[in-house]
């Protein structure tokens, strides 16, 4: 089985990129298991930005596949998919602004993905599975491979590294890839949470007009419902949300301010 790890997709995010070094300094490796290290945007890395062109995990589309482009993330999304043509397993690594703990990112229906996933959630209690089948921008990385989880760790804030996360980060990433080795299985069910709506910040003409509510910060995970504020306006008018009963993850996700995202919407199923 060959096995790509993945960090740097986005360039500012250093714990899956120096993770990546890391193993790759110390040559790790597993018996019965090819090991493919990649930093995925190395102009971004260098220079310590999310992208230089455009977001590379939102560039694997069929049309953005399919043309010449000046977009740097486009041309390098090209040379991506064909290295992972081999790749049985990707596991990418990511960081998030928000409040997320440890999350394994399923971006398809895939057993062997959902099977790792389920045991590490079983195994660690701050490790939570959220899907999240593609975006309207573009597909993920993980669209070029079968089987792949990403694990998305926070808060910690872009171009920053943190201990504990680090390093935490670094003993599930090695337990996915100890169940790989094993062909460990689980058939019980777990929960899991499943991304259906976004929410945008108050704005005025295209402008931030609130932020998010103190109240509302740091409650990924957490049941949100109707009549609970979510939004502070810059005139300290309170916002409400209106809507079902859900539970919100990347809530202030600093990279998601361009893309009009203030909070995801999930609903808690079983996996």
């Amino acid at each position: 089985m060959k096995v790509t790890i993945a960090g740097g997709v986005h360039g500012n995010e250093l714990i899956g990129i120096y993770i990546v070094k890391k193993l790759m300094r110390e040559n790790f490796w597993l018996k019965d298991i090819a090991i493919d290290y990649l930093l995925a945007n190395p102009k971004a890395i260098k220079e310590c930005r999310r992208y230089i062109d455009y977001d590379l995990n939102r560039s694997f589309s069929q049309e953005a596949l399919s043309k010449d482009s000046h977009i740097y993330e486009y041309e390098r999304a090209k040379v991506l998919k064909k290295r992972l043509e081999d790749t049985d397993f990707l596991i990418d690594l990511h960081t998030t602004t928000a409040n997320m703990g440890i999350t394994i990112v399923l971006s398809k229906d895939d057993p062997l993905s959902a099977n790792i996933a389920k045991i590490l959630a079983r195994e660690y209690e701050n490790v939570k599975i959220l899907r999240w089948f593609g975006t309207e921008e573009g597909n993920f990385i993980n669209s070029c491979v079968k089987s792949s989880i990403t694990i998305e760790v926070g808060p910690v804030c872009q171009g920053v590294l943190d201990a504990s996360i680090f390093f935490n980060t670094l003993k599930v990433l090695k337990r996915a890839l100890d169940i790989l080795r094993k062909d460990e299985k689980m058939d019980e069910k777990v929960v899991c949470y499943d991304i259906y709506d976004y929410r945008d910040f108050p704005r005025e003409d295209e402008e931030l007009a609130g932020m998010i509510h103190p109240e509302f910060l740091g409650r990924d995970y957490q049941l949100l419902h109707h009549g609970d504020p979510i939004f502070l306006r810059f005139d300290e008018e309170e916002i409400f949300y209106e809507g079902e009963p859900s539970y919100p993850v990347f809530i202030n996700e600093a990279a998601y301010y361009e893309k009009k995202i203030a909070f995801c919407l999930a609903k808690k199923n079983m996996l």
